[in-house]
């Protein structure tokens, strides 16, 4: 029988939890972890809640990766700053019952002098499908990320990558896509009073929060509600980084329709005045025939 695993991770919270109460639903909390310099042991715990109807098995495995620039988790055993060698976790294997919690805890040992900078791991609480008929079974579970930074100098220097928008638009929303690169030696944070804006039109435009991950580089996007019409220019900086790109809002569909109207009512007008000076025409007939007839 084939497998596949259904993963999520990091940036969302844990399965949704709508009424009615649904079959299957995990909470993992925290949504990831970061361990700062200065320890070279640790000993970290993670609450697992099952907020479903059915009891499962989970399954802690732990794993390398690297960030693609959408935010995924790509694992990878031979990823740079790898640190999944350095944890281990316990207990690694445990059965849930419906509507308890469990906790997990993850212990943290640095080898000698590793590389100053964040070095990373996720944790994968994995829950095997049940044995079934079909061909196919589903493994869910939820990847958290781990950031362990081991001591020295610590930067989180990001660079502007590239700043993409349409050229010419008619209308809003108009889209902005950003590339941030990380130059540093640990992670990068856009998040609540640290998010990233785009300074557009006067206005300052939020994009969502995100992570670049050391030496990753990161997409992300946002969107602009325009003027109505404007030759604006967005900037998007970021330290000693900055990208300008221009934008021209021209609504060219409204003033088609302008025109059509104005054009209407120039034919309207024109056929009203034609109508008045033949009504006037015939009126000065009429009554210069019923003068000649008086005069006869």
């Amino acid at each position: 029988m084939g497998g596949v695993l259904c993963l999520f991770w990091a940036e969302a919270p844990a399965l949704a939890h709508t009424p009615p109460q649904p079959n299957f639903s995990l909470q993992v909390s925290p949504t990831r972890l970061v361990i700062p310099a200065g320890t070279t042991t640790t000993a970290q715990r993670f609450q697992l809640t099952n907020k479903g109807r059915s009891a499962f098995d989970v399954t802690v495995e732990k794993a390398d990766f690297t960030a693609g620039e959408n935010g995924a988790l790509n694992f990878q055993p031979n990823a740079s700053y790898a640190a999944a060698a350095w944890a281990a976790a316990e207990p690694a294997n445990f059965r849930m019952a419906a509507g308890t919690t469990r906790t997990v805890t993850v212990r943290v040992k640095m080898p000698p002098d590793p590389e100053p900078g964040d070095h990373q791991f996720a944790l994968i609480f994995k829950v095997p499908a049940a044995q079934n008929a079909a061909n196919i079974r589903i493994n869910r579970g939820i990847a958290t990320p781990v950031f362990v930074t081991v001591p020295g100098p610590v930067d989180s220097s990001v660079e502007i990558a590239g700043l993409q928008a349409p050229e010419f638009v008619l209308g809003g929303p108009v889209p902005l896509t950003a590339r941030i690169r990380s130059t540093g030696t640990v992670h990068r944070d856009f998040r609540a009073s640290s998010r990233l804006h785009a300074q557009v039109g006067g206005s300052a435009v939020p994009f969502p929060d995100f992570t670049v991950v050391r030496g990753a580089t990161r997409e992300v996007a946002t969107r602009w509600d325009p003027l109505l019409m404007c030759v604006c220019h967005a900037t998007l900086s970021a330290g000693d980084s900055t990208r300008t790109v221009r934008i021209i809002v021209l609504p060219l569909h409204l003033l088609g329709i302008g025109l059509a109207a104005l054009l209407a009512a120039f034919l309207l007008a024109w056929f009203v005045r034609r109508r008045y000076r033949a009504r006037v025409l015939a009126a000065a007939i009429a009554l210069n025939g019923t003068d000649n007839d008086t005069h006869v």
